[in-house]
């Protein structure tokens, strides 16, 4: 008699893909601090009025998750302050429990997937790449803002540095960019506006839009404001001078993109061949490319080949991405 009793590997990543799927389902769902945002949410939208909507930018400070969640254990890792400063830039309103638990419902599912067609090192592979995923795309996201808010950000120095040529204050300046122009800029602004207007240093809300925003021409911009209320000067005149050097770069910029043009383009022909001639061999002549797999010679010739091709990808990003 067989031993029955015992699923086979698909059967058991299938049960664990699901058994992960109804746990993180409960944990949402039943989660009171999701319940109690959802209700602040709603109290703020009523108190805003039923025809105007509360705006999505909170005030509220929230470390990332809640004082009852099983990540307290693991808050000494600084991996997961990096993560949920991560979410702050990226202006995800995630909690950082449910990007985690997001994290490993994909990394079980494509876990299982891959053991069961792959062995356990299709599963380590699966599992390595469905964790990988959401950070890649949490990163990507935030690239695109950081972008757009540095596209932003000269017009916004301008607009302040009219206002205050006009008699404004440097507050009112963030108000004016808040009203004015569109996200990422004007929410962020907004945040700033608010922080200091509900009672903060403007210097810890200037730093703090810094580290929401992690760009080198902010930080310009913040430092120029910090020393002009201790020393004093034309700040209007350091906006305007600090949007044209950023404007300036842009054109630098776009340069070295045209000269570069050509370099790039050689880069990505010169990487996409060697995969493109090996998919129209295999279509041609398949026995020449099992070649490859089956002989251990083949074997080290295609893996000393991708290193150098690994090389030369490095190589060539670093000679075409000039830094500024």
């Amino acid at each position: 008699m067989g031993l029955w009793f015992f699923p086979d590997t698909a059967t058991l990543a299938i049960f664990f893909f699901c058994f992960v799927l109804t746990v993180l389902g409960c944990w949402y769902f039943l989660d009171q601090g999701r319940r109690y945002q959802q209700r602040l949410r709603k109290r703020l939208t009523a108190l805003h009025g039923e025809g105007r909507p509360a705006s999505k930018e909170s005030l509220l400070q929230d470390k990332g998750w809640s004082e009852k969640s099983i990540i307290n254990l693991f808050k000494k890792f600084h991996f997961l302050e990096s993560l949920h400063t991560l979410l702050l830039q990226a202006n995800l309103r995630w909690r950082l429990e449910t990007f985690l638990a997001l994290m490993a419902c994909l990394g079980a599912g494509l876990g299982g997937l891959g053991f069961t067609q792959w062995g356990f090192p299709g599963g380590v592979a699966g599992a390595a790449l469905g964790l990988f995923l959401p950070y890649k795309a949490l990163q990507l996201k935030k690239k695109y803002r950081l972008r757009k808010f540095e596209k932003q950000l000269p017009d916004a120095l301008d607009l302040m540095a009219r206002g205050m040529r006009a008699g404004h204050a440097i507050t009112t300046g963030f108000q004016l960019v808040a009203v004015e122009m569109a996200n990422p800029i004007g929410g962020e602004f907004f945040k700033t506006f608010k922080e200091y207007n509900h009672g903060l240093d403007l210097n810890l809300a200037l730093n703090n839009l810094c580290q929401r925003i992690p760009l080198r021409d902010l930080s310009f911009f913040t430092i120029a404001v910090m020393i002009q209320r201790e020393t004093g000067g034309n700040l209007a005149e350091i906006l305007e001078k600090i949007s044209s050097l950023i404007r300036e770069r842009f054109k630098l910029r776009n340069q070295i993109k045209a000269l570069t043009a050509e370099g790039r383009l050689s880069g990505l022909i010169l990487v996409f061949l060697p995969p493109a001639t090996a998919i129209v061999l295999f279509s041609r002549a398949p026995e020449h490319i099992l070649l490859l797999a089956e002989n251990p010679l083949g074997r080290t010739m295609a893996l000393t080949a991708l290193f150098l091709q690994l090389l030369g990808i490095f190589v060539i990003r670093n000679i075409v991405n000039i830094k500024m």
